[in-house]
């Protein structure tokens, strides 16, 4: 969606008084346009600084207020989506130029719920929890197995899927998809309304009632079912490539869940070869299911690209407010840029036909043809393609767009836009219409 449209959504959410909720709106549009800059460098004038600052230090409201109106816009995007995934994860912040969490351990803790399409698009922000750990803390693995599962950090994931629940409405399937630190036993003893499943990949080796006694064994000892192509996505150790998985299906009882183990075939040597053991609710009647469900597990991936962008598009961690507060309400308007930019590299991916104008400005789409074309060709009429926008945008941030290279990805998106937005300011500063661009 443009800048413009997601201010509109923005403002039709409840912030409480219209002030704060102007100012809110106001705020997310400039870190949109500017997404890697600080406070001094979004905001140009005195008197907007210190307006911001004063925003994120208020305690007239709480940050949940904002965070639940970034929950109420996904939840509309949800609305008629046949299935949606729920993908949780934990990442910290640390802020080491900020006094605020001086006597915390490892920053501000962060469990993120991020409501991904089936075909991979991100939806935006479903649940958030935040926390810190004190600096000294009393050994707690002795006492582990006695402590109730509310008195547990782990007590975040099941609080994540009851709240899942309470948003996603009943026509659509929600699909919760966490990895090896999400698998806890209450996870599947959680009651789940019909619309909920889990897809949680095995981090414990537990007990089954099969002959081989324990599940790791027991879904290596399932018979062959075939074998899927899945891309694993590039990491700093390794570039992204194909990779080719043997197939292994078994329902495991009293559980009532089906195991579904894949392992590499023919690694490369110098990697360790990829195994995992999926645990699903999802029925899994045949090779054709599972390697939906391996695919839903590989965009667990996106919400680590969230949490990367925070820290490295955003950069978040150099922000200098003094308080936790500041820190927090700063964090959720940072999850509303990071999405959107999330948002604009898959959905140029995934539908990449459809009009720019659901992500630009006329002014920016023209402003980006102008820079890719030659400037004395005249304008179109109709807006160009979402993929050839997106594209010409990563030009701008550093995408050589060679034959070879693929999709543009988030890292020269967020370049781009601080490019993109310095050069519309000068449009706009020269009082020259979008048609008159056209013909400088």
């Amino acid at each position: 969606m443009s800048t413009a449209s997601f201010a509109a959504e923005l403002a039709a959410l409840d912030l409480g008084d219209k002030r704060r909720k102007h100012r809110a709106v106001a705020m997310v549009k400039k870190m949109i346009q500017h997404p890697s800059g600080s406070i001094p460098e979004t905001f140009r004038t005195h008197a907007e600084i210190k307006a911001v600052y004063r925003f994120l230090s208020s305690e007239a409201f709480e940050t949940q207020e904002l965070q639940e109106a970034l929950q109420q816009a996904c939840r509309e995007r949800v609305r008629g989506e046949r299935m949606v995934l729920a993908i949780q994860d934990t990442t910290n912040l640390e802020f080491p130029s900020s006094p605020a969490l001086a006597e915390a351990a490892d920053g501000l803790w962060v469990h993120t719920t991020l409501a991904v399409s089936a075909e991979g698009i991100p939806l935006g922000l479903m649940h958030q929890q935040r926390w810190t750990r004190p600096a000294q803390r009393e050994p707690t693995a002795p006492q582990r197995r006695e402590r109730a599962v509310q008195d547990k950090e782990s007590y975040r994931w099941l609080e994540g899927l009851r709240a899942v629940h309470a948003q996603v409405p009943g026509d659509t399937v929600v699909l919760t998809v966490t990895d090896r630190e999400g698998d806890m036993f209450e996870m599947f003893a959680e009651p789940r309304p019909p619309n909920s499943e889990l897809l949680i990949r095995a981090g414990r080796n537990r007990r089954v009632a099969e002959a081989q006694k324990y599940v790791f064994e027991a879904a290596q000892a399932a018979p062959l079912a075939g074998e899927c192509k899945v891309l694993l996505r590039r990491r700093p150790e390794r570039p992204a490539r194909l990779c080719r998985l043997q197939v292994r299906l078994r329902e495991l009882q009293p559980q009532r869940v089906t195991a579904i183990w894949v392992q590499q075939v023919q690694a490369p040597s110098e990697e360790p070869p990829v195994q995992w053991l999926l645990l699903t609710t999802l029925p899994v009647p045949d090779l054709q299911a599972a390697c939906q469900c391996v695919r839903y597990y590989t965009l667990r991936w996106l919400i680590e690209r969230l949490h990367y962008t925070l820290k490295s598009g955003c950069r978040l961690e150099d922000s200098q407010l003094r308080s936790q507060g500041a820190l927090e309400r700063l964090l959720v308007l940072y999850c509303a840029v990071a999405w959107r930019l999330l948002w604009m590299t898959y959905a140029a991916r995934c539908n990449s036909t459809q009009p720019c104008s659901v992500a630009f400005s006329q002014v920016e789409w023209q402003v980006l043809y102008r820079l890719r074309w030659d400037t004395q060709q005249p304008l179109p009429a109709e807006p160009p393609t979402l993929g050839e926008a997106v594209r010409w945008l990563a030009r701008l941030g550093g995408f050589l767009d060679r034959r070879g290279d693929g999709e543009p990805g988030v890292k020269v998106l967020w370049r781009g836009l601080m490019h993109l937005h310095d050069i519309v300011i000068g449009v706009h500063l020269a009082h020259l219409s979008p048609e008159v661009v056209g013909n400088a």
